[in-house]
C-alpha cells in the first residue's frame, strides 16, 4: 500500500504526493474524488482510496501545485458569487 502525504488543503481540495508524483483531489463528507470528470465516483478516504481517484492523473510538482491554485480560486470566486 502506497503512503500518500497532503501537502496542502484549501477548502474541499487537497495537493497529494506519492513516491515523487503529485495530484489534486477533493475531499467532500469522508469520501475522496478525482478531478477528471469522467471519474467523479467517490472513494473511501485511504491511500488505496486516493490511488483509484486520481488514477492515471499523476502530475510534476509544478503542474499539480499550479492546478491546485487554479482549482482552488476558481472554487473560491464560485464560493463568493453563491453566499
Amino acid at each position: 500500500m502506497a503512503f500518500f502525504n497532503r501537502l496542502d488543503c484549501r477548502g474541499s481540495h487537497v495537493l497529494v504526493e506519492c513516491d515523487g508524483r503529485f495530484a489534486v483531489v477533493e475531499e467532500r463528507n469522508g469520501k475522496i474524488y478525482g478531478l477528471d470528470r469522467r471519474r467523479r465516483r467517490g472513494y473511501p478516504d485511504t491511500p488505496d482510496g486516493i490511488a483509484e481517484a486520481v488514477g492515471s492523473v499523476w502530475q510534476s510538482e509544478i503542474a499539480a501545485t499550479r492546478l491546485f491554485d487554479e482549482v482552488t480560486r476558481e472554487a473560491e470566486r464560485l464560493a463568493r458569487r453563491i453566499w
